[in-house]
């Protein structure tokens, strides 16, 4: 039997891979581009965390939330304004959301290395802690076979949110810290 961390990710290999691809012209330029990169997912971090909220209780993303504001600062930049998403119908729909906010954590991972010691990287350096993916997985577990559309659905949403943050005009001021 599959379990469900399997059927997610067979289910979003599409919206994953085109949410990766959303993300490429950041990425290509980095570190360049770091500062577009946050304003980005500070468009939807949040959104996504407020809708699983409704109907889940998952600290891990506020204090993701609160080390990306912070890397924000560090720049002098304002977080953007984010994007709606509608607030999870489901405990299991809740559950995938919180499924990709956790694999951007664990992304996260790779990417630190290609950002100099300098600059702000608390958000990053949160993939570093693998206890809320565990957490995550053990919950997924626990949904009910009839229940795992939803979480499917609320994946989808998420990875959604985070392709339609890329749509937008980044601060393009040179982004340097000084010592």
């Amino acid at each position: 039997m599959q379990n469900l961390k399997a059927k997610l990710r067979a289910a979003t290999a599409d919206d994953h891979r085109r949410t990766e691809a959303s993300f490429a012209a950041f990425l290509v330029a980095l570190p360049d581009s770091y500062g577009g990169f946050l304003q980005a997912h500070a468009r939807a971090f949040p959104a996504i965390g407020c809708a699983l909220s409704a109907a889940i209780d998952w600290p891990a993303w506020r204090a993701r939330w609160r080390d990306l504001e912070s890397d924000l600062a560090a720049f002098d930049l304002d977080p953007p304004p984010t994007l709606t998403v509608t607030a999870a119908a489901s405990r299991a729909e809740a559950l995938g959301m919180a499924y990709v906010l956790e694999g951007s954590r664990l992304g996260s991972t790779l990417l630190l290395a290609r950002i100099p010691a300098g600059m702000p990287r608390a958000y990053l350096r949160g993939g570093n802690d693998r206890a809320p993916w565990r957490q995550l997985l053990a919950l997924l577990e626990t949904i009910d076979p009839q229940d795992e559309a939803g979480a499917i659905a609320g994946a989808g949403k998420a990875f959604r949110a985070f392709r339609a943050a890329t749509a937008f005009e980044p601060c393009t001021r040179a982004l340097e810290l000084t010592p």
